[in-house]
């Protein structure tokens, strides 16, 4: 383990990454969560990519694994109120949908009507890390709704108030002692393909 794990959480804690609203659903349920663990995997523009990081404890990655596709959302700050709702707590206990307009769109997934901008994706490939599912996707439809900057980690944190702030450590520290024991596993029997000696 590293030695310098404060140094470290500063080198992380200087990354400012968009913050990504991450919906998905199949027949008879739907779900979301906030996610910055999200990136273009292609700069082809004719065949557009996205890979995903999502923890596999997580009611959404359950939605990905049986319906195949997800929608991806960036917010501006104006629209935090999303975070809100998708980051704290979890869609097995509540429809996270149920006060959220959802657009008129045909998408494999729940397309919010008040966003920056949307992606629908289709998955075609999933890697299992323990404490992380990686997707990879194929972007099949877009589209920018509203102008403005999407919002990033530290305007959350930012225009947080105690209670969510509290409420996301607490949602954080759970999720760490469910997910170091499968990144442990995982680990330990890496697969042969993946080790490098």
């Amino acid at each position: 383990m590293a030695s310098n794990l404060d140094e470290i959480e500063r080198v992380f804690g200087s990354i400012d990454r968009e913050v990504w609203i991450v919906t998905a659903g199949d027949a008879s349920r739907r779900g979301g969560l906030v996610a910055t663990w999200v990136s273009q995997a292609s700069i082809d523009r004719e065949h557009p990519l996205v890979l995903i990081g999502i923890a596999p404890n997580h009611f959404t990655a359950e939605l990905i694994d049986a319906s195949g596709g997800f929608g991806l959302h960036l917010i501006s700050a104006d629209q935090v109120h999303h975070a809100w709702n998708f980051g704290i707590g979890s869609g097995r206990e509540r429809d996270k949908f149920k006060r959220v307009a959802i657009a008129p769109i045909e998408a494999a997934s729940p397309i919010l009507h008040d966003c920056l901008s949307w992606l629908d994706c289709r998955v075609f490939a999933a890697e299992r890390t323990g404490d992380r599912t990686f997707y990879w996707a194929d972007v099949v439809a877009g589209g920018a709704v509203s102008e403005g900057s999407p919002l990033t980690e530290s305007q959350l944190i930012q225009l947080a108030t105690d209670e969510q702030k509290q409420l996301l450590r607490a949602g954080r520290d759970a999720d760490i002692v469910i997910q170091r024991p499968l990144q442990a596993a995982w680990r330990a029997d890496l697969p042969r393909s993946l080790r490098l000696k």
